[in-house]
């Protein structure tokens, strides 16, 4: 929750309090990504009982979904901590988005015969 200073025309001051992460259900945006990441993961999850993997990959299939599973509930829970929650899920954020970036350059300039 935080205050914002409005100028109003006339040109008094007017302050607003917003409180932010709620719908108007009363819902937090926590929770609701919370569920998100619950249908997503599960749905994956679900995808190794009802599609066959073949055994020598169900370990990296399983290792994958249980590390996203881990990496996506850690960010949304550190964004909602405040302020140095935020810049925290940033940094994190940018620093993920610039290692794909140059894991993409990588294996593009460094392909393997199959």
């Amino acid at each position: 929750m935080y205050y914002r200073i409005l100028l109003k025309a006339g040109g008094s001051l007017k302050s607003s309090k917003i409180v932010e992460g709620t719908t108007q259900e009363g819902m937090s945006i926590r929770k609701l990504l919370n569920i998100i990441g619950l249908f997503i993961f599960g749905g994956s999850a679900l995808t190794s009982v009802t599609t066959p993997i073949p055994s020598d990959k169900i370990k990296g299939f399983i290792l994958f979904t249980v590390g996203s599973a881990s990496s996506y509930y850690l960010l949304v829970n550190i964004y909602f901590t405040g302020r140095r929650g935020r810049l925290i899920f940033f940094t994190i954020l940018i620093l993920l988005g610039a290692f794909s970036l140059l894991m993409a350059y990588y294996l593009a300039t460094h392909s393997v015969a199959h």
